[in-house]
């Protein structure tokens, strides 16, 4: 089945090839020193409601996910006006369950940082960042379908609270492709059902759902051409248009 994985989330989601020729990103934002912030009497209780956000808010973010997050940590360190001193570990393939893969094994892909591998969980937890955003499952739902990737989502969640138990969880939406990558294994179609299950179970638990899908879809729920960086190819991966399209939407809805 590892095997299986390896050569999907090659196809779909090779961050290796795309964006920088190398399968995981690092921290850009000195992630061993914790983020200095102002907590409001609203942020103590839980999530701040307050909107919009402004760039600085994001200084105490940190964002979890596979190659279409590692686009947005590029444009961010570009443009430090989107997103602030937000804290970005990524790796190309990761995939809500790939990320429960022990550190050691051969055929797992986790973040990378200061010369070795960490677990999502980990990495939160170096940060010390309170508000936690995850984006992944497009490398989950061709293998294991949406409640597979489903369970595992869970999993995750429940590790990152495990080592960070007063951590914010902000859970983003799988986003979409264009209309000519679809396949039968993974479509829009299928991103949308594991999307809604994502929201469900964000209401169920109270964290933060954001629908970064419909937020880039067009009135067909495929993402356009041209606020896709690979139309040729993958037909999922974002440019810098979209990736400002995503940083104002979160500005706005986090």
């Amino acid at each position: 089945m590892k095997k299986t994985f390896v050569v999907l989330a090659a196809l779909l989601c090779c961050a290796v090839l795309i964006l920088s020729g190398c399968k995981s990103s690092v921290d850009k934002n000195k992630a061993t020193e914790p983020a200095a912030q102002t907590v409001t009497a609203t942020e103590a209780s839980g999530y701040d409601e307050t909107s919009p956000k402004t760039a600085e808010w994001f200084d105490s973010a940190v964002f979890v996910g596979d190659s279409v997050t590692l686009k947005l940590s590029y444009y961010c360190e570009s443009h430090p006006e989107a997103l602030g001193q937000a804290s970005f570990f990524c790796a190309g393939s990761l995939g809500y369950t790939n990320a429960l893969w022990d550190i050691n094994d051969p055929e797992a892909v986790h973040p990378y940082y200061q010369g070795q591998n960490y677990l999502a969980e980990q990495c939160v937890e170096i940060t010390g960042k309170s508000n936690v955003f995850i984006m992944l499952g497009m490398n989950d739902i061709g293998l294991y379908g949406t409640n597979g990737a489903m369970d595992s989502c869970k999993t995750l969640v429940s590790h990152i609270l495990e080592k960070s138990p007063n951590a914010r969880i902000y859970i983003q939406s799988v986003t979409p492709m264009i209309q000519s990558a679809q396949m039968d294994s993974f479509n829009n179609k299928l991103v949308k059902e594991f999307d809604d299950m994502l929201k469900a179970y964000c209401d169920q638990n109270k964290y933060k759902y954001l629908d970064v899908f419909s937020a880039l879809a067009d009135k067909d729920g495929n993402l356009p051409d041209n606020l896709c960086s690979d139309p040729d190819s993958m037909g999922l991966h974002f440019n810098d248009t979209s990736c400002e399209m995503w940083a104002d939407y979160l500005k706005k809805n986090a």
